[in-house]
């Protein structure tokens, strides 16, 4: 999760958005990501090793992205930077489909349960007991079409075999998927409406490092403002609070910026202390 969406307490919308599009209706997305389940099987070492070259070179890009954004950089130095990181993209590309092919041979656990709040509405629950049965539905279909699959199968029996998944569970769920589009709808409607928590002092464990201790305490302090600014705007119209918390991220940019710096740092300083305890 970014930095962005681990500081704002009303990312309830976003996070909507990301169970409909990347958890439930993945069908509609292209490739299976190789990370749609937390349980699936580890991957091979090669595998493991394609994995962090694209992470590596994602971050990469990103990085540079977020850095052009922040310093006010216009569509078109936006347009020209791509055009010169073409190459990259294009292998970044690549990467991702050696991912999914690699994803699409191993089975899909079918285990998913609903993790529903103690105090979730009638029309989360649903929305969430949903997602899990798709998800196993999903799961069922392509461990089916994978036994069948003959072993060696090229690339292009894969993508055929991922298609068929795509098209079978569209077909066969596709009132399901209509209606967990509908409840986000109604969900992110009603969570716009509710006041986000402003959170207390930073909770940073006796052990943290100076790097994890800066970031947990400007998380919070971002988190505090955002909070306290969508607050105020609870009440008011839609598009004028849209407007308020878009002026917030504009001038925050450089702290959202710095505060991405400083988790890679303290991921960074926790790997290297890790390393020396060994």
């Amino acid at each position: 999760m970014s930095a962005d969406c681990n500081i704002s307490g009303g990312c309830w919308i976003g996070l909507l958005a990301g169970m409909l599009m990347g958890g439930v209706v993945f069908a509609q997305a292209g490739d299976i990501s190789p990370q749609v389940s937390g349980s699936t099987a580890a991957p091979a070492p090669s595998a493991l090793s394609t994995l962090q070259t694209y992470q590596q070179e994602r971050q990469t890009l990103a990085q540079q992205q977020r850095t052009l954004i922040s310093q006010g950089a216009t569509r078109q130095q936006l347009q020209a930077w791509r055009q010169q990181n073409a190459a990259q993209f294009q292998a970044l590309q690549q990467l991702a489909q050696s991912l999914s092919q690699a994803s699409a041979l191993q089975p899909m656990p079918v285990t998913r349960q609903a993790n529903i709040p103690p105090n979730a509405s009638a029309t989360l629950a649903d929305f969430l007991t949903t997602q899990a049965s798709l998800e196993n539905a999903r799961a069922q279909i392509h461990n089916q079409l994978l036994q069948a699959l003959p072993s060696g199968a090229t690339q292009e029996q894969v993508s055929a075999m991922q298609q068929q998944e795509r098209q079978i569970f569209q077909q066969q769920y596709a009132a399901d998927l209509q209606l967990q589009a509908q409840q986000a709808q109604t969900l992110a409607a009603e969570s716009a409406s509710q006041p986000v928590p402003v959170p207390g002092p930073p909770v940073i464990p006796p052990n943290a490092t100076p790097q994890l201790q800066a970031y947990l305490t400007e998380r919070n302090a971002l988190a505090t403002s955002r909070a306290q600014l969508w607050n105020q705007y609870i009440t008011a119209d839609p598009a004028a609070r849209q407007a308020a918390m878009q002026q917030w991220r504009q001038q925050n940019a450089g702290r959202l910026q710095q505060l991405r710096e400083l988790l890679q740092e303290s991921s960074n300083s926790t790997a290297t202390q890790e390393g020396e305890n060994q």
